[in-house]
C-alpha cells in the first residue's frame, strides 16, 4: 500500500490550502478539497479516500450529517473539525459511529498525531477483519468435512479416521480443497 490519500472538505479556502500543505508535507497524499458536502460524497465515491478531514461548517448539511453517511456505508475513515460548542454534539455521536473530532483552531501536531492514530487503528481493523474472514471459512469447512465424515462413517462403516483419510486422499488426488469434496460428498448422500 502507498501513502494514505486524505480527501480535505472544508469550507474556507484558506484552512484547505494549509491543510492540504501540512498533508503534503508529511508524506500524505492530498486527493482532492472540495467545499460543499454534495461535493465531498461524490468525490468519496469516486476516488475513494483512506481519510476525509471534514469541517463541521460545510455548506447545505453539516459536516456531521456527511460523516454519518461516510460511516454509515464504510466510505472511509472521517475527522471532523469543530468549534466548541458543536465539538460536543459531535462527539456523542462520534462515540456511536466511530470518528474523531478536532477543535477548532486546529493544532498542527494534533491533527497529524489523530491522523497517524486513525490509519494505524484502520491497518489493525482490516487485519483483524481478514482473520474473521478466514476463521469463518476455517470453520465452515470443518464443519463441512465433519458432515461428510459423519455420512461415510454412516454409509460406509468406516471409523473417524479412516473417513477422513478418505476425504484428505479424495483432494489430494483431485487436486480440490476438502471442503469442496465434503459438500460432494453432503450432496451424494443426501439424495
Amino acid at each position: 500500500m502507498g501513502s494514505p490519500r486524505i480527501l480535505i472538505a472544508m469550507n474556507n479556502e484558506v484552512s484547505s490550502g494549509k491543510l492540504k500543505t501540512l498533508f503534503s508535507e508529511n508524506g500524505y497524499i492530498v486527493a482532492g478539497q472540495v467545499s460543499d458536502d454534495q461535493e465531498c460524497l461524490r468525490r468519496v465515491r469516486a476516488l475513494g479516500p483512506d481519510l476525509v478531514v471534514l469541517d463541521y461548517d460545510l455548506p447545505i448539511s453539516n459536516g456531521l450529517e456527511v460523516a454519518k453517511i461516510l460511516l454509515e456505508d464504510k466510505l472511509c475513515d472521517v475527522i471532523l473539525i469543530a468549534t466548541e460548542s458543536q465539538k460536543t454534539l459531535a462527539e456523542e455521536l462520534s462515540n456511536d459511529i466511530g470518528f474523531s473530532c478536532i477543535s477548532k483552531p486546529i493544532g498542527k501536531t494534533n491533527l497529524l498525531n489523530t491522523v497517524d492514530l486513525m490509519f494505524k487503528a484502520r491497518k489493525k481493523i482490516n487485519t483483524l477483519e481478514k482473520e474473521i474472514t478466514d476463521l469463518k471459512e476455517v470453520l465452515s469447512t470443518r464443519k463441512e468435512v465433519e458432515k461428510a465424515k459423519g455420512l461415510l462413517m454412516k454409509h460406509l462403516n468406516l471409523s473417524e479416521a479412516e473417513a477422513f483419510k478418505r476425504i484428505q486422499k479424495q483432494s489430494m488426488d483431485k487436486g480440490i480443497s476438502m471442503k469442496e469434496i465434503s459438500k460432494a460428498i453432503i450432496l451424494a448422500y443426501d439424495i
